[in-house]
């Protein structure tokens, strides 16, 4: 096979073009749940909406606490669907119970199905009772009518799709309208375009109260000061006019504040903190006592505040054991210019150390704050921001200043889990004289106000790293095995090797842990069910540990919890990423593979050398789908886990990883450059995938292969 990438990259067109050359059991993917919202403390059912099929659903796994679903199968459901792979218009129950302590917002769920783990979905956790959207209310004339409060549970589910909502207040007062949609959109796996929702208040005779569009994230957060008792038009539609049958949204309205973030921002393990709330509308609330429990670990958290005896929602915060500053009553801070020059470094600055978390806010517009670090030349330092991942109105700009004012280095916005951020990361910055410098933050457009919170994390520059799993799901059958891929971000120059662990393994499944490697970023973990392995399934946690050599030439062990991230089907073909709460592993039925050996699990290299792998994989009775063999993960020839040693690489020429109409042998070749390092025994599997779509993969292992490179 002369272009084998090439060969191999027309089989997926083709395959993601032909239905009979796909998969024979695709798990479900989830696509949308009506009504989309629950409420706490009540049992309410919902129609839930999968592309493949949902068939004999069983076990359904909600994030958080104090939400339990079960499913309640269709009447129309026949036992016979459960053996098949799509079925039209794949559709089920589920039957939702929230606790009266449950923390309202979104949360991740999933459903296990005779084929597996589904991806995951979005449920809207609310306070006040469903009203669910009734057909045609696309007018005025037919605005369906509905007594406040409430939550509004609809769908713009066509193009030029205007729903219209004729609410009745019963009392004046302030009203907050929060809407979701865009946001419950951003994990599904299959949905390539998105809503782009707008709020609109007006009267009954048309005319415009008030309107709301991008606030929380792409999705409106409309709150009016005082509304008159009465009835009122509420308007929600895409700014594009456009629709999709899965285009869900609610609209929780109330009179009641939502919360959007706190301050402070940072909080100690075992604290009771008094946290000032930002509604983002015209009901401000005093402060709030929440406790953080003492054996919480550091790290972004989400708590829970109170308002009349019940949870607000929940909100983030920066949990860490270290000091924590506040910037004090008079505000260490300076105007900006128009054009975002500084004053002089030394007014109103504030003394910080390392390290420490520092708490503040940007009280008016065009204000920045100044704090003031002593460092020794050469000193190493990390800053970080948290600010608009915590839901703060900031837009944080970051810079270190010398003196003078004279800027040494600034950052902008950060992508933590692949997901871009306005949030600011500074790594590494080195003093380059004794001295003291000036951290200074500004919002990048100059505003301020109620809202615009920040924690500013300070510290030495230490060796580091944090992991990424690629996906959020790993489907198994009796007898199989499937890799998992873990990605390193390597922090302030760390270069050591990774060791990976797996937790929570559900019964009859065992890992064999693999480790990144010094000179590479991924590396994987291996999983097998047992022959005798049950039906079940298990949240997984999946840490990394390495050890670092101290100042005084000691040893330090670092720790690090891997983030799984959702593969998101892009426009156009691309594949994509999204964090989630949950790493589940099922053990389902038989799948269209149900084998893989290879010629050998050790392959010893010199450098220069090569050495083939003959593979032959079992085949399902009926599978004669396409299948590609592989030692990586790779979209479109992107890498997303390459666990292979620095140097070694498949020599594509001497490999035959196509097979088609049914074949099941193909070998390849592993070849070990000429200046390839020397490793031993590092865990990399070959993998067999089936197509399901043109980007979702089913994905099998072999037994572990170790390969190692040995020098003279």
């Amino acid at each position: 096979m002369r272009f084998p990438r090439l060969a191999c990259l027309f089989g997926i067109v083709f395959l993601a073009g032909t239905a009979g050359a796909q998969t024979s059991n695709s798990y479900p993917m989830l696509m949308s749940l009506r009504p989309t919202a629950a409420v706490v403390g009540a049992t309410t059912e919902h129609e839930l909406s999968a592309r493949y099929n949902l068939a004999g659903a069983g076990a359904v796994i909600v994030s958080g606490g104090g939400v339990h679903a079960e499913v309640v199968p269709l009447d129309t459901e026949k036992p016979e669907d459960r053996d098949k792979n799509d079925v039209s218009a794949s559709k089920t129950r589920l039957r939702i119970r929230c606790d009266a302590d449950a923390v309202p917002g979104i949360r991740d769920f999933r459903v296990i199905t005779p084929h597996g783990a589904s991806t995951v979905g979005q449920l809207v956790v609310a306070r006040e009772a469903i009203v669910a959207e009734q057909a045609d209310n696309d007018t005025i004339e037919k605005a369906q009518p509905v007594t406040l409060p409430a939550t509004l549970c609809g769908a713009l589910e066509k193009g030029e799709d205007v729903d219209l909502w004729r609410i009745r207040v019963e009392a004046a007062g302030p009203w907050v309208f929060h809407l979701a949609a865009q946001r419950l959109q951003n994990r599904l796996h299959d949905m390539q375009s998105r809503v782009d929702p707008l709020l609109t208040l007006r009267m009954l005779s048309g005319q415009t109260i008030a309107a709301s569009d991008n606030v929380l994230a792409g999705d409106p957060l409309l709150a009016v000061e005082s509304l008159e008792a009465g009835e009122y038009l509420l308007e929600v539609r895409d700014v594009r006019y456009q629709g999709n049958a899965d285009w869900t949204y609610s609209i929780e309205a109330s009179p009641r504040p939502f919360v959007r973030s706190v301050h402070p921002l940072a909080v100690a393990p075992g604290a009771t903190v008094p946290l000032r709330l930002f509604t983002g509308g015209p009901l401000p609330l005093g402060p709030t006592p929440v406790s953080i429990p003492a054996d919480t670990l550091p790290g972004v958290v989400r708590v829970a505040p109170q308002f009349e005896g019940r949870s607000l929602g929940g909100v983030g915060v920066l949990v860490t054991a270290g000091p924590i500053l506040f910037e004090p009553a008079t505000s260490p801070s300076v105007a900006q210019a128009a054009d975002g020059s500084a004053a002089p470094a030394t007014a109103a600055t504030m003394a910080i150390g390392s390290p420490s978390v520092v708490c503040g806010d940007l009280d008016s517009p065009g204000q920045a704050d100044r704090f003031t670090l002593t460092a020794k030349a050469g000193e190493a330092f990390a800053f970080e921001v948290f600010s608009r991942r915590l839901g703060s109105n900031l837009d944080a700009k970051l810079r270190i200043l010398k003196g003078d004012g004279t800027p040494l280095a600034e950052a902008d916005d950060a992508t933590y889990q692949r997901v871009l951020s306005a949030d600011p990361f500074l790594e590494r910055f080195a003093a380059p004289a004794d001295g003291e410098y000036t951290i200074e933050i500004r919002d990048l457009h100059g505003r301020g106000g109620a809202g615009y919170s920040y924690a500013l994390r300070v510290g030495p520059a230490s060796p580091g790293f944090v992991l990424e799993v690629d996906t959020d799901k790993t489907l198994l059958a009796p007898g199989l095995a499937a890799p998992i891929y873990v990605r390193a971000l390597r922090r302030n120059g760390f270069a050591g090797d990774i060791d990976l662990h797996v937790d929570g393994l559900p019964a009859g499944v065992t890992a064999v842990s693999g480790r990144i490697l010094a000179t590479g970023n991924d590396g994987c973990i291996w999983l097998q069910a047992a022959a005798d392995a049950p039906a079940g399934w298990g949240n997984i946690t999946i840490t990394g540990s390495a050890t670092v050599s101290g100042a005084d030439g000691s040893s330090l062990a670092i720790h690090g919890r891997a983030d799984p991230l959702q593969e998101i089907y892009m426009p156009g073909g691309g594949r994509g990423h999204y964090p989630v709460d949950l790493h589940t592993v099922s053990v389902a039925k038989p799948m269209d593979v149900r084998g893989i050996t290879v010629s050998s699990t050790e392959v010893v290299l010199k450098p220069g050398e090569s050495q083939r792998l003959d593979i032959t994989v079992e085949r399902a009775p009926d599978y004669k789908g396409n299948i590609t063999l592989d030692m990586c993960l790779q979209h479109l020839e992107t890498p997303y886990g390459n666990p292979l040693p620095k140097g070694v690489k498949i020599d594509g020429a001497r490999s035959k990883t196509l097979l088609t109409a049914g074949e099941s042998v193909g070998h390849i070749t592993l070849t070990a450059a000429a200046d390839a390092p020397a490793v031993e025994r590092q865990l990399v599997p070959v993998t067999v995938h089936a197509t399901i779509n043109f980007v979702m993969k089913h994905t099998f292992a072999s037994a572990p292969v170790r390969v190692s490179v040995t020098r003279p």
